[in-house]
């Protein structure tokens, strides 16, 4: 297994892993909760979690973060969008007999920044002073696609999306002080994104 991995370039498994979970997203996003069907039922709650954004800013994070270098976060997080949305929307003009292509382009343009959000995630990890600030923007993200928040109040939204926020406090963390400091940022960037994103995640 250690041999197969060396010789499998990292780009190439990010690329087969964004046509891998394509394809299943839009699988389980057919599968409708049946009474009584616990199988049927986890498979529908997968579908509703991959429909969700909070899951791939957590996989694409963890690649741009534990890539090697700078260029291979940028294009590794770039070819699993790619495999991603060409095997999610292939996958539905199968089943469906059409292409969504004003969807299609959206997240296109969204994939094609991608590596330039990668490079923020790799610098977050990798950098010692930019891992005082920058780790707020994905962190910040992720808490706004799990709570509610406003000026006087906060509640819950999604648990799983809460969990993938302490899973990148983990991520991030160099030492106590630092990641306070970032959570509090991070708390500073929901409260931003919710006012002025023009989507309902």
């Amino acid at each position: 297994m250690a041999n197969l991995k060396t010789k499998i370039p990292d780009f190439v498994a990010c690329l087969f892993l964004g046509i891998i979970l394509g394809m299943a997203s839009k699988y389980l996003d057919n599968i409708s909760v049946t009474d009584g069907n616990l199988w049927m039922d986890f498979l529908s709650y997968l579908g509703d979690l991959f429909t969700r954004l909070g899951i791939w800013v957590l996989v694409a994070t963890l690649i741009a973060a534990y890539s090697k270098i700078l260029i291979r976060a940028a294009v590794n997080t770039f070819l699993f969008f790619a495999g991603m949305l060409v095997s999610y929307y292939i996958y539905s003009a199968y089943l469906f007999g059409f292409f969504p292509t004003r969807y299609f382009i959206l997240w296109g343009c969204i994939a094609l920044v991608s590596p330039f959000l990668a490079a923020i995630v790799w610098w977050a990890r990798n950098s010692v002073r930019l891992s005082l600030i920058l780790p707020a923007l994905p962190m910040g993200l992720m808490l706004s696609l799990s709570v509610g928040i406003g000026l006087f109040y906060m509640y819950l939204i999604h648990v799983e999306e809460l969990i993938m926020y302490v899973v990148l406090c983990v991520v991030f963390y160099k030492e106590p002080k630092q990641i306070a400091i970032i959570v509090v940022f991070s708390m500073v960037v929901a409260f931003i994104t919710k006012q002025i994103s023009p989507f309902a995640f």
